[in-house]
């Protein structure tokens, strides 16, 4: 699978006219995969929203952590969603580990994503059973690295946490607020359908089922 392959998809057409048109980069693995209590958040990841009442906005999205910029020291995860300035804030590679579904309104979003360098933050707690998320931009700032954190009195609050079932962090209840001041809510389940060396889960199956027929990956 692409988003597990150790090289990124080669570059796009506008990292070539912007000078990047080395050809596919090599991925550094974050770390995650070594890390026994969410080793399987360097998996395949599926974003299954269809146990909400009207299912999610990214319900099939696909998505890994194998790729993200790892710090073992306090627990936190960068990833850029759809690339970026720098890749992860270095030279790494940084397209390719995210989907994107097919339809005119998430490809305009994919792009302005990438232009603001839209990134996550997963700040996991000390026993590694829940994460909050928060969202880093560079405020539209073309070519720049996400530096800005969105505050959650504009976007919300946004965390996961492991279901009794989850093994190694294969299986996460994903929670959000729109405001700072709401109590969290259901948003979807993050299954990892394979694991980082590409070994299906119990959770295959769901992807197999439910993933959209096509999806898109950043270059």
């Amino acid at each position: 699978m692409d988003v597990l392959s150790d090289t990124a998809p080669p570059p796009s057409y506008i990292q070539c006219i912007l000078g990047d048109c080395s050809g596919r980069k090599k991925r550094v693995p974050s770390g995650i995969q070594d890390v026994p209590e969410i080793s399987n958040l360097a998996g395949v990841l599926f974003q299954n929203g269809l146990e909400t009442e009207h299912g999610h906005p990214t319900n099939g999205t696909i998505m890994t952590l194998k790729w993200a910029d790892y710090d073992k020291e306090t627990r936190t995860a960068l990833i850029p969603v759809y690339g970026g300035y720098g890749g992860c804030g270095t030279k790494k590679a940084s397209t390719g580990h995210w989907s994107i579904l097919d339809n005119p309104t998430w490809r305009a979003l994919s792009l302005l994503g990438r232009c603001c360098n839209y990134s996550y933050i997963f700040a996991f707690s000390e026993d590694y059973q829940r994460a909050d998320i928060n969202m880093k931009v560079n405020l539209g700032c073309f070519c720049c690295k996400a530096w800005f954190t969105l505050p959650d009195s504009v976007i919300g609050k946004f965390e996961m946490e492991q279901y009794p079932d989850s093994e190694n962090g294969s299986h996460w209840k994903r929670n959000s607020a729109k405001s700072a001041d709401e109590e969290f809510a259901f948003a979807y389940s993050l299954e990892t359908a394979y694991k980082s060396d590409g070994t299906p889960t119990e959770f295959a199956k769901n992807f197999e089922k439910h993933a959209p027929n096509t999806m898109l990956l950043t270059r």
